[in-house]
């Protein structure tokens, strides 16, 4: 073996860089698909006070965020979830049986955060046992078939089944369109403009994507971690600060103030009135 080569084998490996997934790595809040069409933030970025809060020493603990996809058979709820997770398409998907569950952690201003995205079959003959999983839901998302107009009425009627099994806390709402890709210019128009009518009837963010090409896959599901990571963020930071109020308006018995003024007032009376005790 040639003595330069014999070196070669005993230098130590190269250290590689760390390589953040730049889909699940966000240091900024993304943008709506469209401004017009988001009731919730349109702020640029995340709020000064949020990043202020995240960064002193007592941080809180995040559990993972449920979200349910709602929406007709074969409108593509598999489709898009498995773009986002496995960058994969197939045309020929099985019709989701019961309930479909993936789990994918994010890094959002350097904190862990996951999203546990339930599918859920979009039959009726499902629906009593996809309704289990719809408590306790962080966010919703009522799907439907951009080519397919009656689906979009179907996805009202799925988000409102869901809706009645979450009373306690208001869900993040999203009403996103796929198969964009299967329209024509002036049908993608059409069907945005019905679609913000009814986005805005439901109080919904509305994203139209395709799982196909892979159209506004990954900005909606950023967005998507992004704003319930914030809601989060910011009900455990309210929590806190609760609790730290509360701890500090209870003063213990041990710490009340002594008045030494009362205490010489109240002997040189007893002295005055010849009591010995």
């Amino acid at each position: 073996m040639p003595h330069r080569m014999r070196q070669n084998l005993l230098l130590p490996a190269t250290p590689t860089a760390t390589q953040h997934d730049p889909r699940t790595h966000l240091r900024h809040l993304p943008p709506a698909y469209s401004l017009a069409q988001t009731p919730y933030s349109r702020d640029k970025d995340f709020a000064p006070q949020l990043r202020y809060q995240l960064e002193l020493p007592r941080k809180p603990k995040l559990r993972p965020c449920k979200v349910i996809f709602v929406g007709d058979c074969a409108v593509g709820k598999t489709a898009i979830v498995n773009r986002f997770c496995y960058d994969k398409f197939q045309s020929n998907y099985k019709a989701t049986i019961g309930v479909d569950f993936e789990l994918e952690n994010f890094s959002i201003l350097g904190h862990n955060f996951g999203l546990e995205m339930w599918d859920t079959a979009g039959q009726e003959r499902f629906k009593c046992i996809a309704g289990a999983y719809y408590r306790n839901a962080s966010v919703i998302v009522a799907t439907y078939d951009m080519a397919k107009r009656e689906s979009l009425e179907a996805a009202k009627k799925w988000l409102s089944s869901a809706l009645n099994y979450n009373t306690t806390q208001k869900p993040l709402i999203f009403l996103v369109g796929t198969k964009a890709d299967l329209l024509t210019k002036e049908e993608f128009v059409r069907m945005e403009r019905l679609a913000g009518v009814a986005a805005a009837e439901l109080q919904a963010e509305y994203w139209s994507v395709s799982a196909r090409s892979g159209y506004k896959i990954n900005e909606f599901f950023q967005r998507l971690a992004a704003l319930a990571f914030e809601t989060a963020m910011q009900q455990q930071l309210k929590l806190l600060k609760s609790t730290a109020e509360e701890q500090t308006t209870q003063t213990p018995e041990k710490s009340q103030k002594f008045d030494l003024r009362s205490y010489f007032t109240s002997r040189s009376s007893k002295q005055k009135s010849g009591c010995a005790c």
